[in-house]
């Protein structure tokens, strides 16, 4: 609430219609409620009320306002305050019409791409297998014979199967594997320039199925990409290169809204109203400007005085736009991009058991 005072104003109609006499030239005062205040009481003059005597709090804002510090009489009389803090305002409304031509955009937004190739990232290899025939996957057997079945001896040997199976298919002579071991224990991986054979006949002492030796083209330890293009792609792919720039696309327009309807020329009814003036407290009262104390300040200057200045008039005038016709003018906005790529490269292999 503040220091403001209109709080007259806001009472609804139907406790309007109950506390407003008929007689307006005369108003009785108000029966007490500050909390809901009469809109139309104080136009002219009033009699004192018995709270003005037996409501406490009405007493004790009365002599806040009738007792003023030595500081503050040269410029403050409780009487004149109390009239001028009690004094309304009669303002009406009326109303005219402009006439005008609405303006309606119709806008629409290109996407536009700009693609970066980051060189800073070494280009990296995948390789896809593809199935053989007489391939085998999945033998176990704890006899190697090295020379017989043509073990590389150049590789690292702490490889998981997945990565296992990349380092086969990334020696051209590689014909099959072998990976035993577990995430806890580590890995132990080796490559043979041999295959398995038929039912694994180059493997000695065999046991099928297992978990150890695996022919190059074998799909248990593929990576998942190559998992995803043999769903999307029916035909083998020899190479995938660098990724493309992607072409710019463009949205298409953005539904236009209908029309605004034209508004009709508004009927010129004057609003009449009393609001309750806003007066500024003194300095020495600046406490009660919080608001359960401020609503006391209305009976309690009614009960100082028994009449207010006469009611100040105030007219106000609102235009209402009528719109004659419209016009579309068309945007285009563009919306820019920045992708970044980097080049990554997927070598699909055909079998060569």
């Amino acid at each position: 609430m503040g220091r403001r005072s209109d709080f007259l104003a806001i009472l609804p109609l139907a406790a309007l219609a109950a506390s407003t006499p008929v007689d307006l030239k005369h108003q009785a005062r108000q029966v007490f409620d500050p909390f809901n205040p009469c809109k139309s009481c104080f136009r002219s003059s009033w009699t004192q009320g018995p709270e003005c005597t037996a409501n406490s709090i009405i007493r004790s804002t009365l002599s806040r306002v009738t007792n003023p510090p030595a500081s503050a009489t040269a410029t403050y009389t409780p009487t004149k305050w109390c009239t001028d803090f009690l004094r309304q305002t009669d303002w009406s409304t009326s109303y005219t019409t402009s006439f005008g031509v609405s303006t309606h955009t119709d806008w629409t937004i290109t996407h536009l791409f700009i693609t970066v190739t980051d060189t800073e990232h070494p280009t990296s290899t995948m390789y896809c297998p593809i199935p053989s025939q007489g391939m085998v996957c999945g033998v176990d057997s704890n006899t190697i014979a090295p020379i017989d079945q043509g073990e590389d001896w150049s590789i690292e040997h702490y490889y998981n199967p997945e990565e296992c199976q990349q380092v086969c298919l990334d020696h051209p002579l590689c014909k099959a594997y072998r990976v035993d071991g577990s995430p806890q224990s580590g890995w132990n991986c080796e490559i043979f320039n041999v295959g398995l054979g038929v039912n694994a006949s180059h493997v000695i002492n065999p046991t099928i199925p297992g978990t150890q030796w695996w022919d190059r083209n074998c799909q248990q330890h593929i990576p998942g990409p190559c998992r995803a293009r043999a769903v999307r792609t029916a035909a083998p792919i020899q190479i995938e290169g660098d990724v493309e720039p992607t072409a710019p696309a463009e949205n298409p327009a953005v539904p236009t809204p209908a029309e605004p309807l034209i508004t009709p020329e508004p009927t010129l009814v004057p609003r009449a109203d009393i609001v309750k003036r806003s007066a500024e407290l003194p300095d020495y009262m600046s406490d009660l400007s919080y608001f359960w104390s401020y609503v006391y300040l209305t009976p309690a200057c009614s009960c100082l005085i028994t009449s207010a200045l006469p009611p100040v008039p105030s007219t106000t005038t609102s235009t209402v736009t009528r719109w004659t016709s419209s016009t579309t003018v068309s945007t285009t906005y563009e919306d820019w991009f920045r992708v970044t790529v980097t080049p990554r490269e997927t070598t699909i292999y055909m079998s060569i058991n």
